[in-house]
């Protein structure tokens, strides 16, 4: 089968299960934003998905993010959902429209040193809801002092709150790191009116919509095993 009707299948078969869980939480379908996470996979399957109307595309890894983006066609948006480390933002910004991951001032004031003064780039703060050592992201005490900063420098639009379920997590856990991600939105809505919460991904997509997601990140139900 070909990568378009591949795709198409699943996203027919997703796109199904995100109504379904929408209507649990009465809930609108268009009030959920599917993020096609593309890590490890070839850059003709992330055409593919452009060309089936899947415009958000979410990447791990800066280089695979330089490596894919000159190839690619048409209207897309790309996220960048992974750690970002402060010697790789310069050689990153050219490539990404969003970056989800930020979680320390220092990283912020990289991106205002080297973003293009003309440019407002759209950032989400990460947030370690599950309190994981492995996990990346702010503790939640530091979320707000994170987008006071990102207010006060005037350079980036913090738009929300990113969060990665708990790993192997049973649904109360994993309910509970989402639902403190939605209790911290609403703790900053002075400076975050309408946040965005990008949280939940192939395995726990459906809690995390039902808890409030607005964007979800989905990668090997939607792509297929990674490369």
């Amino acid at each position: 089968m070909a990568i378009d009707g591949y795709l198409g299948e699943r996203f027919e078969a997703l796109h199904d299960r995100m109504c379904r869980a929408c209507t649990r939480a009465s809930r609108q379908v268009g009030s959920v934003t599917l993020i096609a996470v593309t890590k490890m996979q070839p850059v003709e399957k992330l055409q593919a998905l452009i060309d089936l109307g899947i415009t958000n595309l979410g990447e791990n890894r800066v280089s695979e993010i330089i490596e894919k983006t000159p190839h690619l066609t048409g209207k897309y948006t790309m996220h960048l959902i992974g750690h970002l480390q402060t010697n790789k933002v310069a050689r990153v910004l050219p490539h990404v429209h969003t970056i989800q991951s930020i979680d320390r001032v220092r990283v912020i004031e990289y991106i205002e040193r080297y973003l293009p003064a003309d440019v407002r780039m759209p950032v989400l703060v990460e947030v370690n809801t599950s309190g994981e050592a492995s996990k990346e992201g702010c503790a939640p005490p530091e979320c707000r002092m994170i987008v006071e900063r990102l207010v006060a420098g005037g350079r980036l639009l913090p738009s929300g709150l990113m969060t990665i379920g708990p790993l192997g997590g049973d649904e109360k856990r994993t309910r509970g790191a989402f639902s403190l991600l939605r209790d911290l939105a609403e703790k900053n809505r002075d400076l975050l009116p309408q946040p965005h919460l990008s949280m939940g991904m192939s395995g726990d997509f459906e809690w995390a919509i039902e808890e409030g997601a607005t964007m979800v990140r989905i990668g090997t139900l939607l792509t297929g095993e990674r490369a």
